[in-house]
């Protein structure tokens, strides 16, 4: 599986996804559902080698954003906006604890943070899409 996989099924796995909704949504790849709520990962162009070693190894990185489709309104945007703060708790307390996506071979996880809060990016009328761009750091021995 690869790298974008792994850290999708890392995402599948926040036991808050589920509550925010009350069930267990789908979390796409690249594909987000016009209907609310749903949930894409996105993948976000950036420099995939952060440091490389003389012995051939380097420190990688995953830029992607969580993407949502939800209702849009004054009490859902609260909501929202509160999902995304645990969220990006929550992807901190798993660096921490070392509870990260588990690779194989030759790569190892090493973080996953938020690289920003949650924002709103496009609305239309009733249903908004939100996101949250994160980065998963990884070495990939030689």
């Amino acid at each position: 599986m690869s790298v974008a996989g792994k850290v999708k099924e890392f995402i599948e796995s926040c036991p808050f996804l589920g509550e925010f909704e009350q069930m267990f949504p789908v979390v796409r790849m690249e594909m987000l559902d016009e209907a609310a709520t749903a949930y894409s990962i996105e993948s976000t162009p950036a420099e995939p080698i952060l440091k490389r070693y003389a012995n051939g190894d380097s420190v990688r990185q995953y830029v992607f954003s969580l993407c949502s489709r939800e209702l849009y309104g004054e009490s859902e945007n609260e909501k929202t906006a509160e999902f995304y703060e645990r969220f990006a708790d929550w992807l901190d307390e798993c660096t921490r604890e070392g509870k990260l996506p588990e690779l194989t071979g030759r790569l190892q996880s090493k973080s996953i943070r938020a690289t920003t809060g949650g924002y709103l990016r496009d609305n239309q009328g009733t249903r908004c899409q939100y996101m949250i761009q994160c980065q998963f750091v990884y070495l990939k021995r030689r």
